[in-house]
């Protein structure tokens, strides 16, 4: 698919999903990610498949929880409808991670690693990976609606053109 072909997944998708969409949702990424094979520069692209801790996700992967819920301000985790409709802009943009239109660029996740994003800049999304040896897995995903949101991904992104070797 192509990048600019994208769009949301469910028209009108409420702040809380309907089983039906709920499972449209995770339909999505069980063929992104559970049915088909991803490489990435040699890499095998993996997710965890373990089940959620998360409360009403009990029975989907974690990863895919991770995908479509966000940490409230309660530091619990809940559905974010804006994340969830774009489960599968993922996989696409990870397909067109060479694509001009996606910014590529790592930073220092902490002392020991460092985290691949994969910025569709113009669909104001972003897909953060990780180098989990042998494996590259996906961290998270997220949109970046706000200038503030920009201006911090942009900075990084800046730091990474000037530091790389």
């Amino acid at each position: 698919m192509d990048l600019f072909e994208l769009d949301d997944l469910i028209f009108k998708l409420g702040i809380e999903p309907t089983k039906e969409q709920l499972d449209l949702i995770f339909a999505e990424f069980k063929r992104d990610f559970i049915n088909s094979t991803l490489i990435i520069d040699g890499l095998n692209v993996k997710i965890v498949l373990k089940n959620s801790s998360v409360e009403g996700y009990e029975e989907y992967p974690e990863t895919f929880v991770h995908l479509i819920t966000r940490k409230s301000k309660g530091g619990k985790r809940v559905f974010d409808k804006h994340r969830a409709n774009k489960i599968h802009w993922i996989r696409c943009i990870l397909d067109n991670s060479t694509d001009e239109e996606v910014i590529y660029f790592e930073y220092p996740h902490n002392k020991r690693t460092n985290r691949d994003y994969y910025w569709f800049k113009e669909g104001g999304f972003l897909v953060i990976m990780e180098k989990i040896t042998p494996d590259y897995m996906v961290i998270t995903s997220f949109n970046i609606d706000n200038k503030k949101n920009e201006n911090y991904f942009e900075e990084r992104y800046q730091w990474y053109l000037k530091n790389k070797a």
